[in-house]
């Protein structure tokens, strides 16, 4: 059978770049960032695969600061405490915070405030929803369809109210709102499209659009990022033709979200990116190369097209 036009747009999506990694490489190793010596991260999600893979990037990179937020508490302790392995210096705080709670976001806003005088850097929504992949939408579940809007959109939308005020108060050259999104975002069509993610990871990336056009003037750098296939929590019901793919360290994630949110030498990059569908298994070296044609063709949204 013929690939659809959809299936087609999804490849060439993943195949930006002729080279990508699984594994972090040189130019985006996290240790060779240079951070101000006041730098705080946020990341909602803060336990996991790529939870883990992120926190540990901006320790090695030198952070002073970092809030770990997810659902239960206990869970953030082992990602809490290989931080602090790995960077001692590094002041660690956890959160209680269900992103499909507003108050519970609005709270995290004011453990910001306490716990660091208001300064955030950047902002990570790591949160994510997905539940048994049917490619039927009358078989699929109501409720896996509502969880998923819950977490995956209206979770990022109260992120953003929340936390964007203090990404903005405080002014870093480094301001960014990142959300990890997948490549089932741009899809609709062949065997891992289940409606509910794919269409609530979709909406995600245009709020994310939304979010840039609103708030680029004000220095913000935002961006959905797709974190590559990793072994989860989500993947533990994956077929077996489809965890054989899961190979992706989640250090990678986590060194791409550092190198796309670092200020040094980036204001080139932070233009061509900003508001855009990335993945972070691509060669920088190769996507440095397509900014100028990344601009000029307004590439890596989602769009509708009228000719």
């Amino acid at each position: 059978m013929a690939p659809t036009k959809s299936q087609l747009n999804a490849q060439h999506c993943r195949d930006f770049v002729s080279a990508t990694h699984s594994t972090p490489y040189d130019a985006i190793d996290p240790s060779h960032a240079k951070l101000p010596p006041a730098f705080v991260a946020c990341i909602i999600g803060g336990r996991g695969a790529a939870g883990a893979g992120l926190a540990k990037a901006y320790a090695r990179a030198g952070a002073s600061g970092l809030i770990l937020a997810a659902r239960t508490l206990p869970a953030l302790e082992e990602t809490a405490n290989e931080v602090r392995s790995i960077n001692p210096t590094t002041k660690v705080t956890t959160a209680e915070c269900d992103i499909t709670s507003e108050s519970n976001v609005e709270s995290l806003a004011h453990t910001i405030e306490s716990k660091f005088a208001g300064r955030l850097d950047v902002v990570v929504v790591n949160s994510g929803y997905t539940g048994p992949m049917t490619s039927d939408v009358v078989k699929e579940s109501p409720k896996d369809y509502q969880n998923a809007f819950n977490v995956n959109t209206i979770g990022v939308f109260y992120a953003a109210h929340y936390l964007l005020p203090l990404l903005v108060a405080t002014n870093s050259p480094a301001m960014s709102f990142l959300a990890i999104s997948s490549m089932s975002a741009p899809t609709v069509s062949g065997p891992i499209t289940h409606t509910h993610y794919c269409v609530s990871k979709a909406a995600q990336a245009r709020l994310i659009e939304m979010i840039n056009e609103q708030y680029a003037e004000n220095g913000l750098f935002c961006a959905s990022i797709h974190p590559g296939g990793l072994k989860s929590e989500f993947s533990r019901d994956a077929p077996e033709w489809l965890a054989k793919y899961l190979t992706d360290s989640p250090d990678l994630v986590g060194a791409f979200c550092v190198w796309l949110s670092t200020s040094s030498g980036s204001e080139r990059r932070r233009r061509a990116l900003n508001g855009r569908f990335l993945s972070c298994k691509w060669d920088v070296a190769e996507l440095e190369a397509r900014f100028d044609e990344i601009v000029e063709k307004d590439l890596l949204r989602f769009r509708i097209a009228v000719e």
